[in-house]
């Protein structure tokens, strides 16, 4: 009799657990799909304003009806939030686009820089040193109707494959200590430098190319401005181009001319578009 009645226990306790963890998966998938729901309505709602600005600024109607706008790309410039987790700050430039990607995590940071052709984007990508990975790689992207994200057609070592326009958030990820670099080394510039203008740039150099990724001042979650900058080395010359992309609110472009001076030492002069900085050190 007293075998019965734990067996009778054991299998209550069986379906009462069963109960909890179906009840518990079923609120998992609910609370899923309304982040999913959540998220589409903030990404229609964005693209809704974008396509009313796009049409305020080409001066046509706004009641205008039958535009066929996946044959339209708009300017590109903006946030992303991609499939990898990461944070895209993307800036369009006549044929030209350039990005800066970073997990919130720290675990990695890229830059990016294309060409577009039609509804394709072709380019390459540098990981920098605000993140811990040291990788880089070329990257073919399709560009989704009225430039509403990306798609990645061919980059076997990125590891994101879907990107969305949306909504910058307030909070975006801060300065970081380097993630991966070296010091003392006229060589080899990789790491993570203090401007006298106030920015952290976290810099990688690959062979003759130099790439970089610079922010100062975060103000209520955002820096004060953020740009990357893409370009060679000769000897100790640097030879730069400079873009501001959105996780700062500046949108300034131009080029840059470099020394390093020393093992931890970088002047920065015939600089325009407004660039501020003219010594690096590390």
């Amino acid at each position: 009799m007293k075998a019965i009645f734990f067996k009778s226990k054991f299998y209550i306790s069986i379906l009462l657990l069963g109960s909890i963890l179906v009840f518990t998966n079923c609120e998992k998938e609910s609370l899923f799909e309304e982040e999913l729901n959540e998220s589409s309505t903030i990404q229609e709602e964005f693209l809704a304003k974008e396509k009313e600005n796009y049409l305020k600024e080409k001066g046509i109607s706004i009641d205008v009806i039958g535009i066929d706008w996946c044959s339209i790309i708009p300017n590109l410039s903006g946030y992303y939030y991609a499939n990898d987790g990461g944070h895209y700050y993307v800036r369009h430039i006549g044929n030209t686009i350039y990005w800066f990607g970073e997990h919130p995590s720290g675990s990695w940071a890229n830059v990016f820089k294309g060409n577009i052709s039609g509804k394709t984007i072709t380019g390459s990508f540098y990981d920098v040193p605000k993140g811990g990975i040291a990788g880089s790689g070329s990257l073919t992207l399709s560009i989704g109707c009225f430039g509403s994200g990306f798609t990645k057609v061919s980059g076997n070592n990125f590891g994101g494959s879907s990107w969305t326009k949306t909504t910058r958030p307030s909070y975006l990820p801060p300065p970081r200590p380097a993630g991966f670099g070296v010091v003392n080394n006229s060589n080899d510039i990789t790491g993570r430098w203090v401007g006298n203008d106030g920015g952290i740039y976290y810099i990688r150099q690959v062979g003759n190319q130099v790439v970089w990724f610079g922010e100062r001042n975060f103000v209520n979650g955002r820096p004060t401005w953020s740009n990357i900058a893409w370009g060679s080395r000769f000897y100790s010359q640097l030879w730069l181009d400079w873009a501001d992309v959105p996780k700062g609110n500046a949108n300034s472009t131009g080029i840059l001319r470099g020394f390093v001076e020393g093992p931890n030492y970088i002047t920065l002069g015939h600089n325009t578009g407004g660039f501020g900085g003219s010594k690096l050190w590390r």
